[in-house]
């Protein structure tokens, strides 16, 4: 039943979070906050007091970030809010992929977001809501479960003009 219920999610998902506009990696990225501080020996930059970062249609709010760079190259970014937010739009005829969670964690070399503890992945109507959310945007594979709490289940709602006929 999981397992089709992720196949569901991942038909009506019209597109995966690796296709941003093409633009979008051309733009500047403008970073707001209220402090940040750089430490080159452990190479890490941390953002804190209501971040918000933009690129192109990419936008991340959250209460703290804090991004890892290793030889000069961001390998991670993490984002920890009540909750952080990330938004994108893969194309310009798709809707935002919009999605939240008290910690979002992004792998560039491993190309996968994480969504950690109050997790939510939205997309054209389309919703799944979980304890964690992992995204590997190579593989284009969605995986939700229910986090630290196993009693807790994940949620989905696909609106009726997502759902395919004999799902």
């Amino acid at each position: 039943m999981r397992l089709r219920l992720l196949l569901i999610f991942l038909l009506a998902l019209p597109a995966p979070l690796s296709f941003a506009l093409p633009s979008d990696a051309k733009q500047p990225i403008n970073i707001e906050s209220d402090r940040a501080e750089r430490n080159d020996k452990k190479g890490t930059t941390v953002y804190e007091g209501s971040v918000v970062i933009i690129q192109g249609t990419i936008k991340i709010r959250a209460d703290k970030v804090t991004v890892y760079t290793d030889n000069n190259q961001v390998s991670r970014i993490v984002c920890i809010g009540k909750p952080a937010h990330y938004q994108q739009q893969p194309k310009p005829q798709q809707g935002l992929i919009l999605a939240s969670g008290n910690t979002i964690e992004y792998h560039l070399a491993a190309d996968r977001i994480d969504l950690l503890e109050n997790a939510s992945l939205e997309q054209n109507g389309t919703t799944i809501t979980g304890g964690k959310i992992n995204y590997d945007l190579k593989a284009e594979i969605v995986k939700a479960s229910s986090g630290a709490d196993p009693k807790k289940r994940i949620q989905m709602v696909i609106p009726p003009s997502n759902q395919k006929e004999g799902n």
